[in-house]
C-alpha cells in the first residue's frame, strides 16, 4: 500500500473547492483510495484518489498527468468515465483526484448473453471515439516497434514473445484507436443495465482495436468462462463489422503475454490452477489460429 500524506490530500481537496474539508481516507486497492469529504452546509460527498505503482511510474514518469489528461478528454467525448478534478505531481507518488461514480462491477452470472452484449458495447464505445477531435498524442503506441522492444524476463513469457515476434511480419493492422489497455468486467461499473463508468485508464494506449479485444478475451475467459468469451467476441465483432479480424490470434497471444503474471492477481490461491489451465488453452488455441492462417 502506498503511503499518502493526509495534509497534502487535505490541501488538494480545498484546491478543488475552498469550502471542502477532508473527513477520512479509506484504501480501496493498491492504487485507489476513497476520500470522504464535507462540502459544507452539512452535506458530504465521496471522491477517488488514484496513484500508480513504481513499475508504472518507471514505464511512464508522467503517468499521473497522462491519466488525468485522458480523463479530461474522455469526459468531453461523452464516454461514461469519472471526472478528473485535481492533479498533484509534487507528492510522491503523484496522485489525481476524480469524482466517485456509484455503481457495481458485478455481473449477473445467470444472464451471460446480456452481459456479453453490454461488455462488447462498452469496448466498442471506446474504440469508436473520433480521434480527429481528440489530442491523445501523449499516449503510448502499441505497434511493431513497441512490441519488438519488449524484453520479457520470465522464461515462459520470453518463449511466447518469440512466437509473437515471428508472427508479427504477417500481421495486417487495423487503423489505430484508443485502447483501454485493461478492459475486463472489474473495470466497468453498472447501475442496473446502464453503464455508469469505465474506470482505471492507467494502461491506455493507441493501437489496433484487436489488441484490446484479445487481452480482454482472456480476462473474460477467467471471469465468466469460455462460452462468455466467445459470445463477447462475436458481439464485439458484429458491432465493429468493418474491422479486419484475421489477426485476432496474434493479439490473443500479445494479450496473454501481458497477463502472464496472473497468479499475482488471482482472486484466491485456489483459483490459480484453473486460471493456469485456461491460460494454457487460450495460448494453444491462439498459436493454432496463427498456424492455420
Amino acid at each position: 500500500m502506498m503511503i499518502l500524506c493526509e495534509r497534502e490530500i487535505q490541501r488538494s481537496v480545498r484546491a478543488i473547492d475552498p469550502r471542502w474539508r477532508l473527513l477520512s481516507i479509506r484504501a480501496l486497492s493498491g492504487r485507489a483510495s476513497a476520500l470522504h469529504v464535507s462540502t459544507g452546509a452539512k452535506t458530504e460527498t465521496r471522491l477517488i484518489l488514484l496513484t500508480h505503482s513504481q513499475h508504472d511510474r518507471e514505464r511512464d514518469p508522467h503517468i499521473a498527468r497522462h491519466e488525468f489528461q485522458l480523463l479530461k478528454v474522455l469526459k468531453e467525448t461523452g464516454l461514461p468515465t469519472p471526472e478528473a478534478l485535481y492533479l498533484f505531481e509534487k507528492h510522491q507518488p503523484p496522485f489525481l483526484i476524480t469524482t466517485f461514480v456509484e455503481g457495481s462491477a458485478k455481473l449477473d452470472a445467470a444472464h451471460i448473453e446480456a452481459n456479453c452484449r453490454r461488455l462488447a458495447a462498452g469496448l466498442y464505445a471506446i474504440h469508436s471515439i473520433n480521434l480527429s477531435r481528440c489530442d491523445l498524442s501523449f499516449l503510448p503506441k502499441i505497434d511493431a516497434a513497441a512490441i519488438g522492444e519488449q524484453s520479457p524476463r520470465a522464461g515462459g513469457r520470453r518463449e511466447l514473445h518469440q512466437v509473437i515476434l515471428r508472427a508479427m511480419p504477417q500481421v495486417e493492422h487495423n487503423a489505430p484507436a484508443l485502447l483501454h489497455g485493461d478492459f475486463w468486467p472489474g473495470n466497468l461499473l453498472w447501475n442496473g443495465d446502464e453503464l455508469a463508468a469505465i474506470i482505471d485508464w492507467e494502461d491506455a494506449m493507441m493501437g489496433d482495436p484487436l489488441a484490446d479485444l484479445g487481452k480482454s478475451r482472456l480476462e473474460i475467459l477467467w471471469a465468466l468462462g469460455p462460452e462468455a468469451m466467445n459470445l463477447y467476441s462475436a458481439h464485439y465483432l458484429a458491432l465493429n463489422h468493418k474491422l479486419n479480424a484475421s489477426a485476432l490470434p496474434f493479439w490473443d497471444l500479445w494479450g496473454a503475454s501481458r497477463l502472464s503474471h496472473y497468479p499475482s492477481f488471482a482472486p484466491a490461491p485456489e483459483a490459480i490452477p484453473k486460471m493456469r489451465a485456461q491460460y494454457a488453452g487460450f495460448v494453444a488455441d491462439a498459436i493454432g489460429g496463427l498456424e492455420t492462417r
